[in-house]
C-alpha cells in the first residue's frame, strides 16, 4: 500500500472509456510524473486524483482513506494549474493566503506561513504586488506558494510550465527539483516533455491511449523500454529503431541487417536469453539509443559488447558538446551521437562502434520488448 494508491481506476464518458484500469502506488515523498502525448489521459487522471473529475470504477486512496467521492477542499491536496489561476485582484500575498483564510486559519498563522513560503521560493519581495505585475515565472513561484502554503498530503502539478520559454522552463524545472528534495513532498506532476518527466521524477508512468504503458524509474524507462511506444516517446533524439533477422550461429545469437556501403553485417547480442533465442530466423525491430551508435575513440570503455559496423555518413550535425551523425541501416535512417570533435564527414564511409549492452530487442507483432 503507498501513500496515493491508484487502484484499478477507470474512467468512462458514457460509452467510452477514455481512462483503461490505471494501478499505481505512489510512496511517501516520492515525485511522479504522468508523461505522454496530446490526449493519452494524464490530465484525466491528475484530476480524479484532485475530485475535479469523477472515477467511473476502482478506487483512490489517500494515506489509506478512499476518497472516491469526497469533495476536493477536503481531500488536503493541492494543485498547481498550467494557467496559474492567480486572482488578479490580490496582491501576491493575498493569493498565497487566500485558501488558509477560507479555511480560517487565524491570521498571524497565515502571515507566518506566508513568509516562510515566500523566504523558500524567493519571492518577498513581490508580496506586495499584483499578477498583471508579475512576469510568468514569477506567476508560477506564487502558485506554487499558494500551494506549498496549505501543507498538503499530495501536490499536484498540470503541466507548470508549459507555458513559459525555453530557458525559464528549464530555470523552473531545477526550482522543482531543489524543493522537492528540501521539502521531501509527495508529488504527482503531469507533463507532454519526456525531457521533464525524465529529469524531475523518482518514477514515470508512460501513458497512450488511457493505458499505462510503463511504470518505472528514468533509468529503467530509459534503458529498458517495454514496448515501442515507450522506446520512441522517451529520449532525444529517441531510440534507433531498426529491422534485424535473428541469427543463431554455433554458440552466438546475431542481429543480422545491412548497410547501403557496405552490405550485410551481423552484430553479436551479448548472453541472449531463450526468449530471444526462440527468434531465430524471424525479423525483429532492434532498439538502440543514439548514443550507443559513436566513433571507436568515443565508444564506452566499460563495455565488453562493443561491436563495429561500416555504414555511409549522411549528415552531421554538431551540436555543441556532441555531433549528431545520421547514416541508414536496414534501410532505416539512424542517428549516432558522437563526441564534438569526432572526425566524421558526410559522405564519408566510417566505422561506427556500437554498444550491443544497451541495445533492447522488440517483437515488431506484439510490439513488446523481448525479455
Amino acid at each position: 500500500m503507498g501513500f496515493l494508491d491508484i487502484r484499478n481506476a477507470t474512467k468512462s464518458y458514457g460509452a467510452v472509456e477514455v481512462l483503461h484500469q490505471v494501478d499505481i502506488a505512489v510512496e511517501e515523498g516520492e515525485f511522479l510524473v504522468l508523461v505522454g502525448p496530446s490526449g493519452c489521459g494524464k490530465s484525466t487522471l491528475l484530476n480524479m486524483i484532485a475530485g475535479l473529475e469523477d472515477i467511473t470504477s476502482g478506487e483512490i486512496a489517500i494515506k489509506g482513506n478512499v476518497v472516491n467521492g469526497v469533495h476536493p477542499s477536503k481531500r488536503n491536496i493541492a494543485m498547481v494549474f498550467q494557467s496559474y489561476a492567480l486572482y488578479p485582484n490580490m496582491t501576491v500575498a493575498q493569493n498565497i493566503t487566500f485558501g488558509l483564510e477560507m479555511h480560517g486559519v487565524p491570521k498571524a498563522d497565515r502571515d507566518t506561513a506566508m513568509q516562510e513560503v515566500a523566504k523558500l521560493l524567493q519571492i518577498e519581495q513581490l508580496l506586495s504586488r499584483k499578477p498583471g505585475q508579475l512576469s510568468g515565472g514569477q506567476r508560477q513561484r506564487v502558485a506554487m506558494g499558494r500551494a506549498l502554503v496549505r501543507d498538503p498530503d499530495v501536490f499536484l502539478f498540470d503541466e507548470p510550465l508549459s507555458n513559459l520559454d525555453a530557458k525559464l522552463r528549464v530555470d523552473m524545472r531545477t526550482e522543482i527539483k531543489k524543493l522537492h528534495q528540501k521539502l521531501g513532498t509527495t508529488i504527482v506532476y503531469v507533463t507532454h516533455d519526456q525531457i521533464e518527466a525524465m529529469t524531475l521524477s523518482t518514477r514515470i508512468a508512460v501513458m497512450n491511449g488511457g493505458y499505462v504503458q510503463q511504470l518505472g524509474t528514468p533509468k529503467e524507462i530509459y534503458d529498458n523500454p517495454a514496448n515501442l511506444f515507450v522506446a520512441s516517446f522517451m529520449g532525444s533524439p529517441s531510440m534507433n529503431l531498426v529491422p534485424v533477422t535473428v541469427r543463431a550461429e554455433a554458440n552466438a545469437i546475431y542481429a543480422v541487417t545491412t548497410t547501403e556501403s557496405n552490405g550485410e553485417i551481423k552484430l553479436a547480442f551479448p548472453e541472449p536469453t531463450p526468449a530471444l533465442k526462440a527468434y531465430d530466423g524471424q525479423q525483429i525491430t532492434l532498439g538502440i539509443r543514439p548514443e550507443a551508435i559513436t566513433d571507436p575513440d568515443g565508444a564506452d570503455r566499460k563495455s565488453t559488447h562493443v561491436e563495429t559496423l561500416r555504414a555511409q555518413v549522411e549528415v552531421t550535425e554538431p551540436a555543441g558538446s556532441d555531433t549528431f551523425v545520421t547514416c541508414h541501416l536496414g534501410g532505416t535512417e539512424c542517428i549516432a551521437r558522437m563526441r564534438a570533435d569526432a572526425d566524421v564527414a558526410p559522405g564519408q564511409v566510417f566505422d561506427f562502434a556500437v554498444n550491443m549492452e544497451k541495445a533492447v530487442p522488440f517483437d515488431p507483432r506484439s510490439e513488446n520488448r523481448i525479455f
